[in-house]
């Protein structure tokens, strides 16, 4: 297994403060670091909730790399953790 790891962050469209989340690839197949940070950087300072976000990056994921998982933990604001994983 393939595990990829990075930080990015978004704008909430329901409060005026950035959320940061941890998103997590986990993948049989080899995918490669460039195109999961290209994946990463079409949601980096986005306005968009963490559903959309999840629902953005597992869209983008390669055909080659489905029968992982996708895990996205998000911080917001002073509210605590949320976490969206799904393996496809």
């Amino acid at each position: 297994m393939t595990t990829h790891k990075t930080t990015i962050h978004a704008r909430c469209p329901y409060a005026p403060i950035w959320d940061y989340y941890t998103v997590t690839v986990t993948t049989p197949e080899l995918l490669r670091c460039e195109d999961f940070q290209a994946i990463c950087d079409e949601v980096r300072g986005q306005e968009m909730t963490q559903e959309d976000v999840f629902a953005k990056v597992l869209g983008r994921l390669p055909l080659s790399v489905r029968g992982g998982r996708l895990t996205i933990k998000g911080r917001h604001g002073q509210n605590g953790r949320l976490v969206i994983s799904e393996s496809w």
